[in-house]
């Protein structure tokens, strides 16, 4: 590969070019499993509780072109990380959209349609989202890509938020979960959640069991970006500037004011506390029994990173307005003896870095590394892909950890325009990047850079620990294909090419999830698809 260009470290010197054979399984551990939460691969969004967007099981490695038969869709104007739980041998797929949330079954390899549960009070929206609206919009857009009409293109940013498609509703159901009992929570309308249930019936509609309005416990103009269930079962709500924590009934227990600074992407958490990032700060925080916290006598913590200004961001072109991480943190280190590990990607004005922050306890002895915000931060390198914080979260898989390049050379005003013209009227955001962590030396090592990959869907991967590879969207020609990486090289090992030129077979702002058969299911815009490419 002509642009891969591979950063090896003194240990990685001494191996071959070609480090680990292609039938190499990764060793890691994984976040234990929550058992408030249905048992399944993707009880949540990002996976599981550590965020960690990897998952043991095997993906496909035989690459190949795709037929229209090899791709089934449920039509929809935008999801992003579909849920997924069992009944008996049943595999249904709950999915949080705009306007309403989606119960699809995917059982052996069906992907079917089962029911459409609008959101309370914004009945409406369903019924102007509808297959043929979609598809009516599709081909206006097919033809000013083919026509490369830049300008087409962007002015159908006004008839995809007719059709749903907006900032105003992206967090609608965007970070859901299914917990134990098989209910699924999404938060929805700025203010409210919405807890569903079709009875653990594969063949029954959703429908609404509770509906929780939590305006009078949030600062006015704020919205509700998310909602975690965490290990003791209380559910994390995150606003914008704000946070509260609920009882399974969804009644409030505590609250925590992040002094008027933007939650902007979902959580992470384990066994002893919850980690959030603000516009300015990386927290831990615990709840005590009495209150939430991040003071270091309750066992949390805050720390300062580095930022920019509203102002950079915007002239930057970075997704992420506020100038803090655009990232949804993930942890790193599960086993004991391990470094356990929080990591963003933060919004320093003279070039993005990876940070890891110090979970727990500090290491005795360890010194502040300069150019630090505090002694908290085990360590931050430079993103050599980027100049602008990274939206979609770092991936992580036992040691080693990878990022994309999301940052548009030339943005436009809009993330439809951004979507549609990135990689086919105007230039793509490139590149991915992966690091190891070294535990003696408590440094990040870049372990390689693959600058081929284009980015703009802004989708996050899936890492297979038993195949070895990193499943990503990616544009080849200005259409689109999904690739498999080689985890240890970032070389491609496979690559999927769909069908044709259609706009239908974006993955934006999605989370790649892979199927336990190896086929792999994707968000985006106008559908959630099913690609049936699993060799399992």
């Amino acid at each position: 590969m002509s642009a891969l260009v591979a950063i090896r470290t003194m240990r990685d010197a001494t191996k071959e070019d070609h480090a680990l054979p292609h039938h190499h399984t990764a060793t890691a551990s994984f976040p234990a499993r929550n058992p408030y939460l249905t048992d399944s691969v993707y009880p949540m969004a990002h996976f599981n509780p550590g965020a960690t967007d990897s998952v043991p099981h095997a993906g496909p490695t035989k690459g190949r072109k795709l037929v229209p038969s090899d791709v089934k869709a449920v039509m929809l104007p935008f999801t992003s990380n579909p849920t997924v739980k069992k009944i008996g041998d049943s595999t249904i797929v709950i999915a949080g959209c705009t306007d309403g949330i989606r119960k699809i079954d995917a059982t052996g390899d069906k992907f079917e349609l089962v029911s459409i549960l609008p959101y309370p009070g914004m009945e409406q929206l369903p019924e102007q989202s509808t297959d043929a609206a979609l598809e009516g919009l599709i081909a206006q857009l097919d033809a000013a890509a083919r026509a490369r009409d830049d300008a087409k293109i962007v002015a159908l940013t006004k008839q995809a938020e007719e059709l749903n498609f907006s900032r105003k509703l992206m967090a609608n159901g965007a970070y859901g979960f299914i917990d134990r009992d098989g209910c699924h929570y999404a938060a929805f309308a700025a203010t409210k959640i919405l807890k569903s249930t079709d009875d653990n019936d594969p063949a029954k509609p959703l429908r609404i069991l509770q509906v929780a309005d939590l305006a009078e416990h949030l600062p006015e103009g704020t919205h509700l970006v998310v909602a975690a269930q965490l290990y003791d079962g209380h559910i994390a709500a995150m606003a914008y500037g704000h946070m509260l924590l609920l009882d399974r009934d969804l009644k409030p227990l505590g609250s925590l004011s992040f002094d008027g600074e933007p939650v902007e992407n979902s959580v992470c958490f384990d066994e002893t506390g919850l980690y959030v990032v603000t516009s300015r700060h990386m927290h831990k925080i615990v709840w005590t029994g009495s209150k939430l916290s991040y003071d270091e006598a309750d066992g949390g913590w805050r720390s300062e990173y580095n930022t920019m200004s509203r102002e950079q961001a915007t002239a930057a072109g970075s997704l992420t307005q506020s100038g803090g991480s655009g990232t949804t943190p993930v942890l790193m280190g599960f086993e004991d003896g391990d470094d356990k590990l929080v990591i963003i990607a933060d919004g320093d004005p003279e070039g993005t870095n990876l940070v890891a922050f110090w979970r727990d306890t500090i290491p005795d002895g360890f010194q502040q590394k300069p150019g630090t915000k505090s002694r908290r931060i085990a360590d931050q390198i430079r993103i050599a892909i980027s100049k602008v914080t990274i939206e979609p979260s770092p991936e992580v898989l036992g040691t080693g950890v990878i990022v994309l390049n999301c940052s548009f050379p030339q943005p436009v005003a809009d993330i439809f325009g951004d979507t549609f013209t990135g990689g086919l009227t105007r230039p793509a955001a490139k590149g991915a990047q992966k690091f190891e962590w070294d535990s003696e030396k408590h440094a990040f090592e870049s372990s390689w850079i693959n600058s081929e990959i284009d980015n703009t869907d802004v989708m996050v991967p899936v890492i297979s620990a038993a195949t070895s590879m990193i499943y990503m969207a990616s544009k080849a020609d200005g259409n689109y294909v999904y690739l498999g990486l080689d985890w240890e090289t970032g070389e491609e090992r496979a690559r999927w090419e769909f069908p044709d030129d259609s706009r239908r077979w974006n993955a934006y702002g999605g989370i790649t999830t892979l199927l336990e058969n190896g086929d792999l299911m994707l968000g985006g815009i106008f559908s959630v698809k099913r690609v049936c490419i699993g060799e399992g």
